[in-house]
């Protein structure tokens, strides 16, 4: 990790998960995000459980933003242990099987 970087954005020093950098492009590249021409990333966000299994994934083109607010609700989904419908929010109910 980029120790200056965290040390002087008030933001990144915040975060309270841990972070890395993927300097010769190998997390990328296990992830199956790497642009080999370009030796970029495509933006690729990932969940994944405590067993290291990915519930949730989702990659775009650089052009393309992801939003907070899906990342939580996604989140939330996968935590709340019922079956969630589309456009299903924290604090609703979920599906009966």
């Amino acid at each position: 990790m980029h120790k200056a970087w965290v040390e002087n954005d008030e933001r990144v020093s915040k975060a309270k998960y841990p972070m890395v950098e993927d300097r010769k492009g190998e997390i990328s590249r296990d992830y199956g995000v790497l642009n080999e021409v370009t030796g970029n990333a495509f933006r690729g966000l990932f969940i994944i459980n405590p067993e290291g299994i990915i519930k949730y994934m989702v990659v775009t083109d650089d052009n393309v933003g992801r939003s907070t607010e899906e990342t939580y609700r996604v989140l939330a989904a996968l935590q709340s242990g019922g079956l969630c419908p589309v456009d299903w929010e924290p604090g609703q109910a979920t599906l009966k099987v």
